[in-house]
């Protein structure tokens, strides 16, 4: 959440432009909410790959045969697809509230 706030600070001017031409609030919402979406998702995936190299390579030390959870990946994927949505909704709502001529105005 805290990374998506700092990133709605930053581009204030950006929404405050995208509304001032006419960008309807779900455009903003839908922008942020993806973007924190795709942000956990990338995050998910590097846990889900290091979590399975460090798996594998802890069975091929015990001599165990290595395999991929499929079950454990996709619900690796669906929370990180829930915190996604969850913790930056909240951004996302803040962004899309934004007076255009305030945010124009922000320095």
């Amino acid at each position: 959440m805290n990374i998506m706030l700092v990133s709605v600070t930053e581009r204030t001017r950006e929404i405050g432009i995208r509304k001032a031409i006419g960008a309807k609030k779900i455009n903003i919402l839908s922008q942020f909410l993806v973007e924190a979406v795709v942000l956990c998702l990338f995050g998910g995936l590097i846990g889900i790959v290091l979590g399975v190299a460090i798996g594998n390579l802890a069975g091929t030390a015990l001599n165990s045969p290595a395999l991929i959870p499929i079950d454990w990946v996709l619900i690796g994927f669906i929370l990180c697809v829930i915190i996604g949505v969850s913790f930056g909704t909240y951004p996302a709502y803040k962004a899309a509230n934004l007076d255009p001529i305030e945010a124009l105005r922000y320095e």
